[in-house]
């Protein structure tokens, strides 16, 4: 008897494991493909003959379409299970990435919205699918995971650039790597489907279409939306932002990684954090502090752009774990946490497109930084107010 039930418990630490694996591996795919356009866009620029105003769309097409597909995401849970759909998501990012890089103008098109698609799927899926699978588990769980995508989106701007520079297929080789790191995912993830769980739709028909009218919904999806959108807009602006103090654009690109790469240590220890606190309203408001205090020191000290970069990372890489375990805390099951995830990385991906456009166009209107970078500050503040909102500990329905 202790045998058999021996052998029971390695079993299922076996298939933990391997859904476990299937996770990070799936999380390693939903930046990189992404990241990995920013350092090749010039090259791009020249092969395809893009005028500015095309290259700024398919810089901003991820986003927007993250925005669009996400409730749709979260629908599509109601037809199927979450294993297929996360397969299905891994195979448009598999089939985008070669399409992408096949040299075909609409390739390069085709191929985007085939990798934003996917990449939509996995981003509102994976923290239901964790609540449901993982539920003693999901802040550790979900700080991996955030953890596991930023580092190899980091990875993948890093390399961009010298894999483009190491053969002859230069910017093609450098985009379609990623096929290989979606395949392998695909083909990780399929022994899964042997396991799915499919959805009660009549529950899901009750719950999803209440969500919007949530306040706790609202709040958390909020605070997703702020903090989005001052991540992508420092992302995207800081070269530009510190050209003005004699920071050139390596320097500045070196500043960015070490922004990220502190995000990623603020995302394994936030996990460790909210499992010791009975809310996270502290959570909230300190990693909104953060982002104000490093956006103010761009603005009023920006020499220093080094360490208000790290802070803002800090409470970058805060935000991020604390909004994702937030579409689990605050959702009853993992159907109405797939709800929430939709309804939060809709609103959240909206306006981190919109936040780059804006800053650039009060660039344009001002001549300088400082309307662009006030407007963040503030923006964190609001942040603070939502953050805090959202971290008591209550459903949404």
């Amino acid at each position: 008897m202790t045998s058999s039930t021996g052998a029971v418990r390695a079993h299922n630490s076996v298939i933990t494991s391997a859904l476990l694996c299937g996770i990070l591996l799936i999380a390693a795919n939903l930046r990189a493909p992404i990241t990995a356009l920013g350092p090749v866009l010039s090259e791009l620029q020249q092969f395809f003959s893009l005028t500015p105003s095309a290259l700024g769309l398919l810089n901003a097409l991820p986003l927007l379409i993250f925005a669009c597909a996400s409730p749709m995401a979260s629908w599509l849970t109601k037809y199927i299970s979450f294993e297929r759909a996360l397969f299905g998501g891994l195979v448009a990012v598999t089939v985008g990435c070669l399409l992408r890089s096949s040299g075909f103008y609409f390739g390069l098109w085709g191929g985007t919205i085939l990798i934003s698609c996917g990449i939509a799927v996995g981003n509102v899926l994976v923290v239901p699918l964790i609540k449901r699978d993982f539920p003693s588990h999901v802040a550790l769980c979900v700080g991996l995971y955030a953890a596991t995508m930023a580092v190899i989106a980091a990875l993948s701007s890093g390399l961009a650039a010298p894999l483009s520079a190491l053969t002859q297929y230069k910017w093609k080789l450098s985009l379609g790597v990623w096929f290989v790191v979606a395949f392998l995912a695909a083909v990780v993830w399929w022994p899964q489907l042997k396991n799915e769980h499919y959805a009660n739709k009549h529950a899901d028909a009750q719950k999803n279409p209440s969500i919007w009218r949530s306040g706790v919904a609202w709040q958390v999806s909020m605070f997703m939306a702020l903090h989005t959108m001052v991540f992508y807009t420092v992302i995207d602006w800081f070269p530009e932002m510190v050209k003005g103090v004699g920071i050139d654009s390596t320097e500045a690109g070196a500043y960015l990684f070490a922004y990220q790469a502190i995000a990623v240590a603020a995302n394994l220890s936030t996990s460790f954090l909210i499992k010791r606190m009975k809310d996270q309203k502290l959570l909230g408001f300190l990693c909104s502090l953060a982002i104000v205090i490093g956006v103010a020191g761009l603005l009023l000290k920006p020499a220093l752009a080094l360490v208000w970069l790290l802070i803002a990372g800090v409470g970058a890489g805060m935000s991020m774990v604390t909004c994702l375990t937030l579409f689990s805390l605050r959702a009853r099951d993992h159907h109405e946490a797939s709800a929430l995830s939709g309804m939060g990385q809709c609103i959240g991906y909206g306006l981190g497109a919109v936040g780059p456009l804006l800053a650039g166009w009060m660039h344009d209107i001002s001549g300088s930084w400082k309307a662009p970078l006030i407007s963040l500050a503030i923006a964190g503040c609001v942040q603070m107010f939502f953050a805090v909102m959202a971290g008591r500990s209550r459903f949404v329905s």
